[in-house]
Order: structure tokens, then sequence, then C-alpha cells
């Protein structure tokens, strides 16, 4: 048996057994999902319905979209307030070039995702050039698109669902559980992200210059240039969200979108991301987005009403991020 220096086995030196379970970023939103998923199970048997799930697993991909392209961005040490806004200005283009100007489908979503671009460019520019905080820039922006939005809209909805074939094809079912396409390749993109960032030097790049920026130039990381492509990332997976949430209800209006601004952040920070950046788990914001629609779902099926469901959300939420809290304190100390 080896010893240290001072005559003492490295075996000393090993946490607990329970420290390093919590040691586990994702264990605490882990454990809050399956937590409430009994809870609620358990208040009705509904939830636990392959349908319920199937519908669950839906809802959430729009959120778990924008969610998955933000946790990047805010890794690197940026936030974009603008999310919901770029989902429903990107609907509203594709649904104003299909509908008004008679645009094939292929052309009206390239049209809405370079519209998505120029907002992420846009973000970029005022954070990285003007050097505002991108907190403000972006809310500014989020301002800005939504009434382009509603001025393109001009304040009332499109029904499109006849004149959107091919992308009402991202809804069917798949082979796997019958889950829709759209859930597939987003699990699928998670999985490859948390695999690039563990394995890849995505992972300590974005670290790096959300950690610690000037450090990351000294090394050589085009910091300006990753957080670029970082904004852009987000607002054109929010334009897409956008848009598959026009699939799904079948109609486009500035209204897409609404709420978004606080449900993804939040999600990404349950999920083990900070607002200061430098941290983050792409495994985490899954299911971060899980534990959202869980109780999302779970507050419909046990009728609890509308006004009412803030409350429960906020407390739940505030307790998830309680126990993440008191897991950190307990492997630190």
């Amino acid at each position: 048996m080896t010893t240290t220096d001072q005559g003492i086995p490295p075996e000393t030196y090993r946490k607990p057994l329970y420290k390093r379970v919590l040691g586990v970023s994702e264990i605490g939103v882990l454990v809050a999902v399956v937590v409430f998923f009994v809870i609620f199970t358990v208040a009705n048997k509904s939830m636990a319905n392959p349908e319920n799930l199937v519908r669950m697993a839906l809802q959430g991909s729009f959120l778990g979209l924008a969610a998955f392209a933000m946790a990047f961005l805010m890794i690197a040490g940026e936030i974009d307030l603008s999310s919901g806004g770029t989902a429903a200005l990107s609907a509203a283009v594709a649904g104003v070039l299909l509908m008004n100007f008679g645009w094939p489908e292929w052309a009206s979503y390239a049209a809405a995702l370079a519209a998505a671009v120029l907002v992420g460019l846009l973000n970029a520019f005022i954070v990285l050039k003007i050097r505002m905080p991108s907190f403000f820039a972006t809310l500014g922006t989020s301002f800005l698109v939504s009434g382009l939005a509603i001025w393109l809209l001009k304040g009332a909805w499109l029904y499109v669902a006849d004149n959107i074939q091919v992308l009402l094809k991202t809804l069917n079912p798949s082979p796997l559980f019958a889950l829709p396409w759209i859930v597939v390749a987003l699990f699928i993109a998670y999985i490859v992200g948390d695999f690039l960032m563990r394995t890849s030097r995505l992972g300590p790049t974005l670290t790096a210059v959300g950690g610690n920026p000037l450090a990351a130039e000294i090394v050589g990381i085009r910091v300006p240039v990753v957080k670029t492509l970082c904004f852009v990332f987000v607002s054109v997976c929010c334009g897409m969200a956008g848009i598959l949430v026009m699939a799904y209800s079948g109609t486009t209006d500035a209204a897409i979108g609404n709420g978004w601004l606080l449900w993804v952040i939040a999600i990404v920070i349950i999920g083990g991301g900070s607002l200061q950046g430098g941290t983050g788990s792409i495994i985490g914001v899954l299911l971060g987005t899980l534990l959202i629609q869980v109780i999302r779902m779970g507050l419909l099926n046990a009728n609890v009403q509308t006004n009412a469901q803030g409350i429960v959300v906020g407390a739940i939420l505030l307790a998830a991020a309680s126990f993440d809290a008191l897991r950190r304190r307990s492997v630190q100390y």
C-alpha cells in the first residue's frame, strides 16, 4: 500500500460516497424530476398514460430547443432575453411569406431563420462592439423583434396548417415509443452536445470564455467570435422553435414565445447553469426541461386553477434550486 509524504494512505483523501454522489451536478434536478413525477402520478394516474407522456415531450421540445442553445451562451458568460421575441418573429416571417406572398415552404423557413440570424448578429454587435451588458441589450432587442412580429402580422394571426405539409412531418410519430420526430432529433442533439462539451475543445473553450475572458484571449481563444457564434446559435434555435410552434398550433401570431424569456433562463439555471458564466451542463438542461414539463402537466392534470399555477410552480422551482444549493454546499465542506 502506497502512502503520501506524511505517511497517510491516499484512500484517506477519498470523499465519502454520499459526497461523490452529490458531486454530480445533475443529481438534484434528476431527483426533482422523479419525485414530482411520482407525486403527480399518484394524484392522477393519467399522468403516466403514454399519450400524455408523448404530448408532454412534444410540448416541452419547443422550450427545450431554446434552452439547449441558451445553455451554451450562458456557459460563455452571456444571456439572451430575446428568445421568445425571436421565436415570434421567425414564425411571423414564415407565415407571412407563405400565406401573403405564396412562397414555397423551404424558402419561407430559410427567410425566417435568416431573420433569426440577423437578430443574433444584432445582439452580438450591441454586446461586443457597443459593450452594453447582454441583459439590457437583449431585453431591448426582445421588445424590438416582438414589435416587428406584431407589425408583420398587423396584430392578427394567420391560419397556415394547409400550407405546411413538409413541416408537419416533423410532428409525426417515430418508431421510438411513438415520439414525434422533433423530440427524437432534440434528444439526439442533447446527447451530442453533452458529448462534445465533455470530450472536445468546445467545453474548455466555452468554460474559459465564460469564466475568465481575459485569460481565454491570452491563450489564443477568439472570445468575440465564440460569443457571436453562441448568440447566433441561440437565435436560430429559437427561430426554429417558433416555426415548430406554428406547425403544432396550425397558426402563426405574435403571441408565440410569450413567457419564454424567464422559462428558458430558469431551465438552464435549474440544470446547473450560472448567470455568471463558466459553468453548466447540457444533460442538466435536458433534465431541467423535463422538470418544467412534469410540473406544468401535473398541475394541468390536477386541475389547479391557472391563477394558482404560478404560485405552485414558483414554490417548486425555489425548492429545486434550494436543494441544488445545499448539494453544492455539502460537497464543498
